[in-house]
Order: structure tokens, then C-alpha cells, then sequence
């Protein structure tokens, strides 16, 4: 019951389309920015991170599905609560169909997100700016300080009908009485950093925390590598020294450390922004 809701908002968008005869243009049009917020958690505390969209059209969407992909070892999801720019009247305008407006679902490390109305009203349709969802959870107890559980922008993963592929559509569009607008999806992904207490914001590399990334980090990562279970780096330090979003830091982050020392590898080449 639950699965088939989810989808029900789509179905009812396609229905009202071809109902009026509606000739089903897809056409290329800007992209929608999808921001996934970050948090830095304790292990065993909740979180909660924000789902934000930017440049939404005026003309508005009707129709949104994704799915955002998340490390279900690390993090249990526990509600995905709508946000205020989906509170568009849509769910009261369309009587028995409203409940069916947004759904969400929890499956094999994705959270899959619907949103879709058959009104052709686009004043009931999403747009403005602003938060979309918020995403709520818990980290696993026992989980290691400096891990990094990614939320990324995703397509929902069940398989096409009838052809039987894998889905590889994400879908934010504005299906109107003569053609349906597609927008692409420019997504920021997010991340959930495990560590006790306020984390301060990254600096990729920097073990000691000082600020800047130097030859003195390099040493200093080495030496936590070589000790146990990342014996010399402070909950700081080892979200700062975790390259390759992994449980804990290990070799691997020493190696990408050095590339980043000598300038094979740049900022924008780490895990999280």
C-alpha cells in the first residue's frame, strides 16, 4: 500500500495530462539547484538537514522524483517531514487525490522522494524557492568519530516498465495542458560527520587542526596511522584528515594527503564541500 501511494502523485499528473489531450512535449529547459544540508552528529544523536531548491521556476513544477542515496550502515532515517514551499494548496484542491500529493519512502539505502499534483492550476504548483524537505534521523551508536555518511542526489532505483532497465530519470518538471517542460537537477550533495561535540568546518588535511594544511599534517597523520584506531588525531583532526569518506582514516587518506600536498589533487577534488 505504502509503495503504490508513492507513486500514485505521478500517475495522477499523466492522467490529467492525457485526459485533456495533452500532447506530452519534453523540452529542455534551466536547471533546478537541490542542495542536501550537512551536520556534524554524535554517534547515537538525531540529525536533521534540509532539502532546499533554488532557481525553481515561476511558471512552477508539478512533478518531482528523486531519491537521495545515504550510507545505511551509519545513519537510520526516521522521517522525511515536506517543506514549505510544497505547501502550495495542491493537497486541498485536489480532494481525495491530495493525500496522494507527497510520499516518501525508506528502501536499500534511498530515501525516494515524490511530489506530484494532476492540477493544471500552476498556482498550485511549487514555485518559489526554499526548503523542500527536511530529513531527519539518528546515527548508529558505536559508529567511529570522523566518519562521513554521504547524501547524494539520486534516481529513484526500481525498473523502468515495460522495458525492464534500471530507472535513470530524475524528474522535475511542469506538465501542462499542451506540453510537459523537463528541468534538470544540479544537485549539492551533503553528508552526515560523526564526531562529539562542534566540529569546526573542514580543512582538508589539516591533522593538528591549526587551520592550514602543511608538511607538519602530513607527519602528524602518519603517526596516527601507524598508532591504533587513529591514536593522535582530536575528533577535529580526523574529519579533517578522513580524504576518502571512509569508516576512520587509514593509508588510503594518507595517500590522497600527499597528492593534495603536491598539488595533484585540489579542494574540490575531496569528498565534501
Amino acid at each position: 500500500m505504502k509503495s503504490m501511494k508513492l507513486f500514485s502523485g505521478m500517475l495522477a499528473a499523466v492522467m490529467a495530462a492525457a485526459a485533456m489531450g495533452a500532447t506530452l512535449v519534453a523540452s529542455a529547459a534551466d536547471s533546478v539547484g537541490v542542495k542536501i544540508g550537512s551536520e556534524t552528529v554524535e554517534a547515537g544523536k538525531s540529525f536533521s538537514v534540509n532539502v532546499d531548491l533554488s532557481g525553481v521556476p515561476s511558471s512552477g513544477l508539478s512533478t518531482i522524483d528523486f531519491a537521495i542515496n545515504y550510507d545505511a550502515a551509519v545513519l537510520d532515517i526516521t522521517d522525511v517531514t515536506l517543506g514549505s514551499i510544497g505547501s502550495t494548496g495542491a493537497k486541498e484542491a485536489e480532494g481525495d487525490f491530495g493525500e496522494t500529493l507527497y510520499d516518501y519512502k525508506v528502501k536499500d539505502g534511498q530515501i525516494l522522494v515524490v511530489w506530484g499534483t494532476g492540477l493544471t492550476d500552476s498556482s498550485k504548483w511549487i514555485n518559489k524557492d526554499g526548503t523542500f524537505l527536511t530529513i531527519n534521523g539518528t546515527v548508529k551508536a558505536g559508529t567511529a568519530n570522523g566518519t562521513v555518511a554521504k547524501l547524494e542526489g539520486a534516481a529513484i532505483a526500481r525498473p523502468e516498465y515495460p522495458k525492464g532497465g534500471d530507472n535513470t530519470d530524475i524528474l522535475f518538471s511542469a506538465i501542462g495542458e499542451t506540453a510537459t517542460v523537463d528541468y534538470t537537477a544540479a544537485f549539492t550533495n551533503g553528508a552526515i560527520t560523526v564526531g562529539s561535540g562542534t566540529v569546526k568546518s573542514i580543512v582538508w588535511g589539516d591533522a593538528d587542526v591549526s587551520g592550514t594544511f602543511e608538511m607538519a599534517d602530513l607527519v602528524m597523520l602518519a603517526k596516527a596511522i601507524a598508532g591504533a584506531d587513529g591514536a593522535g588525531l582530536s575528533t577535529d583532526g580526523a574529519a579533517n584528515c578522513n580524504l576518502n569518506a571512509n569508516t576512520g582514516v587509514d593509508g588510503g587518506d594518507l595517500t590522497i594527503a600527499l597528492k593534495l600536498m603536491a598539488g595533484i589533487y585540489t579542494n574540490d577534488d575531496m569528498p565534501v564541500k
